[in-house]
């Protein structure tokens, strides 16, 4: 299986997680490549919104991109709801990420122009982490499988918060602490 990915990195604790995103109009996977479709598309700034159910572009996007709608639907936001026009476009973040046919809703979006959400996020691997007092998050598409810390040997212990050693190990091992991971050398 072929995996493309793409990572960001920030200085500091980001507040929100941007990156390079084209659009274009969607494309039939069997007639056009990817590479002919990304030629003709659009490039903005994404916002990764794992609050978002669905992708959304703004007004720019459309009228730039030529967009025409498909349906209706209603949307949910932080003023309550409203009937939106959906487009089909195609979507490409960078390293050829890229997702032929998304459906987009219209949006009123003041820090960029294309909203990423859900729906593209949940079609992969997506992760958020710190190193050293710096934001990294990465995507990779298709998933490679769940990404899960606690199987992976982390411990679910804080600071602080340590369990009995009599009680049941957070790992989720089904063995007390003190056999697990609370074991003496």
């Amino acid at each position: 299986m072929q995996y493309r990915s793409l990572t960001g990195r920030y200085n500091g604790r980001a507040r929100s997680l941007q990156s390079e995103v084209q659009i274009g109009p969607a494309f039939d996977q069997g007639s056009v490549t990817a590479d002919d479709a990304r030629s003709c598309a659009h490039t903005y700034t994404g916002l990764w919104d794992t609050g978002a159910t669905g992708c959304v572009v703004s007004q720019r996007v459309i009228d730039e991109c030529g967009l025409v709608p498909i349906g209706m639907t209603k949307v949910y936001h932080a003023d309550g709801d409203a009937l939106s026009p959906v487009y089909r476009v195609s979507l490409f973040l960078p390293n050829r990420v890229a997702s032929p046919e998304v459906r987009v809703t219209r949006g009123i979006l003041s820090s960029c122009d294309v909203l990423i959400g859900m729906d593209v996020i949940g079609s992969g691997d997506f992760a958020v982490s710190s190193d050293h007092g710096r934001t990294v998050f990465s995507f990779r598409v298709p998933s490679a499988g769940a990404i899960d810390f606690v199987s992976m040997g982390s411990s679910a212990v804080l600071p602080g918060q340590q369990p009995g050693r009599n009680s049941p190990c957070p790992c989720g091992s089904g063995k007390r602490y003190k056999n697990c991971h609370g074991r003496r050398a």
